[in-house]
């Protein structure tokens, strides 16, 4: 029988060269020239580029005209430089190739970000900052979910975390290391997180391979299984140097999680999209990146 997390892993790596090749199509896109990192009110591109609204982590093409109303307010990063640029209406702009140029009304005003400095790494594809995050579905999901950790860990000691259908209230949990299948812990856990005994210690750079099971009276058992790497002294490090603080621009802390997400990150950067999203209800974009 093939274990349940060699299809967690096959998927992931079908979304791994997908995303490759997505980077690989940058090329196609030589006129982009920015990514749009805030966006408030109304804000969209002149008549004659289609009169369509600018949207959060929209592309912004070399020459593209945006016109602003009243009290709207348009924040977007050059992807190649890392300069990011604020803007408020009523306002009519043209992108050129590193900066962007007043038309009418008021200009746009540069602003120094550590965070946007980094926007070189966020490349983007038909209109979409490309995420390498791996989203779980399947049947049965809705009963037992794996929430984190996912993908690469910051902390050198992660905590796990699922969700539990209504009236279970223990799980069998499973971490294996998936070079070479070795049982680390196994483990009756009673409610829905676990925390590791300070005398299991694990590796940078080792892929774990971790698996809960739901085992009910009269009921199939149900087996979700999950991965997860820590990240290295350094990784660790530049990411907590970059991390923006909870008041910093809405920008950079959308920034970073994109940044969390290209670096694999995946359990850092779905809390960050959730309290983004919760923030700015108006952008239903972050819902999706949240998966809301």
């Amino acid at each position: 029988m093939i274990p349940t997390y060699y299809f967690v892993l096959t998927r992931h790596m079908r979304r791994f060269l997908l995303l490759a090749l997505c980077l690989l199509a940058l090329g196609a896109h030589a006129q982009a020239v920015a990514v749009v990192t805030d966006v408030k009110g109304v804000v969209v591109f002149t008549p004659e580029r289609g009169g369509k609204p600018v949207v959060l982590l929209s592309e912004l093409a070399n020459g593209a005209d945006i016109l602003l109303e009243k009290g709207a307010t348009l924040s977007f990063v050059y992807l190649q430089s890392g300069t990011e640029f604020q803007l408020r209406g009523v306002a009519h702009i043209t992108l050129g190739a590193t900066e962007p140029q007043s038309v009418s009304g008021a200009s746009a005003i540069l602003r120094s970000s550590a965070v946007a400095a980094e926007t070189a790494r966020l490349q983007t594809t038909n209109g979409r900052v490309v995420l390498g995050g791996m989203v779980m579905r399947g049947l049965g999901m809705e009963r037992l979910k794996l929430l984190e950790p996912t993908g690469k860990v910051l902390s050198a000691r992660p905590s796990f975390f699922w969700t539990l259908p209504g009236g279970a209230t223990s799980v069998k949990f499973a971490l294996r290391d998936e070079g070479n299948d070795k049982l680390l812990l196994s483990t009756t856990v009673q409610g829905s997180q676990l925390v590791l005994d300070d005398g299991l210690q694990l590796q940078p750079g080792v892929n774990y391979v971790w698996t809960v099971t739901l085992e009910q009276p009269g009921v199939n058992s149900l087996s979700r299984s999950s991965y997860f790497s820590l990240a290295s002294p350094q990784e660790r490090e530049r990411m907590e140097a970059l991390r923006p603080g909870p008041q910093s621009p809405f920008s950079d802390r959308l920034i970073y999680a994109s940044l969390l997400e290209q670096g694999r990150f995946l359990s850092a950067s779905r809390k960050l999209w959730q309290q983004l999203a919760d923030e700015r209800p108006d952008l239903p974009e972050l819902r999706t990146l949240a998966n809301k």
